[in-house]
């Protein structure tokens, strides 16, 4: 036979019968509380490793390669790319180039369209540049470094011509050659030809014995032009 409950029986099952949640359907406020801070844990912590991996990739662009950089306001290289000349353009400040290799239209239309200045100057390979041309690129030089803007002179393959181009802007800077050739790497002056060596040597001597009479140097009317 099966005997009723008590009515107090039955209060104190389901009392002890009733689900996590409340009467009204709510989670208790303590575990309310803890989920939320869980949350904002997470959001917390996603938003610092945004943060981190966005300052990894940008350094990772930024990181240009070092040998280019000859002085303060002049690189050097080999003839870029289309991608280097943006990212040049966009990272490392420079504002105008200087080709010294044959005529490229499409470099040019490049420069243009990420509105860097365009200087075309021919030189054959072996041969540095002459008095007039290193005046013609000294004015350039001033005009596109004067707020800390970057000329980047290029040859074929940052080989002697823009090696002894890169050197004599800076001899006419007011710099040594000792202190120029400190700017530059062992494998860089090895590029450079007999014929070179003798016209910087021979701008270097015209500026140390600024207004003496050397008929024989054509760089004779060189004079310190700082850029």
């Amino acid at each position: 036979m099966v005997r009723p409950l008590s009515e107090a029986r039955t209060l104190r099952w389901r009392r002890r019968a009733q689900p996590a949640i409340g009467a009204s359907g709510r989670l208790p406020r303590s575990v309310i509380i803890w989920r939320c801070a869980i949350a904002l844990g997470l959001i917390l912590l996603l938003g610092l490793t945004k943060i981190v991996v966005t300052h990894l990739q940008v350094t990772t662009l930024t990181m240009g390669p070092p040998d280019y950089v000859i002085a303060a306001g002049l690189d050097i290289g080999p003839a870029p790319t289309d991608d280097g000349m943006q990212e040049m353009a966009t990272y490392f400040r420079v504002d105008a180039v200087i080709n010294l290799d044959t005529p490229n239209v499409e470099e040019q239309a490049t420069a243009a369209s990420l509105h860097l200045a365009y200087r075309y100057l021919p030189l054959a390979p072996g041969v540095a540049p002459t008095w007039a041309q290193l005046r013609t690129l000294v004015v350039f030089m001033r005009a596109h470094t004067a707020r800390g803007g970057e000329v980047f002179i290029h040859d074929d393959v940052g080989g002697g011509r823009a090696v002894a181009t890169a050197a004599m802007l800076l001899l006419l800077r007011g710099e040594t050659w000792p202190k120029v050739t400190s700017q530059l790497s062992a494998a860089e002056l090895q590029t450079l030809t007999a014929g070179q060596l003798v016209a910087i040597n021979q701008l270097s001597t015209a500026l140390r014995l600024a207004g003496s009479r050397m008929p024989a140097n054509p760089y004779s009317a060189a004079r310190i032009d700082p850029w």
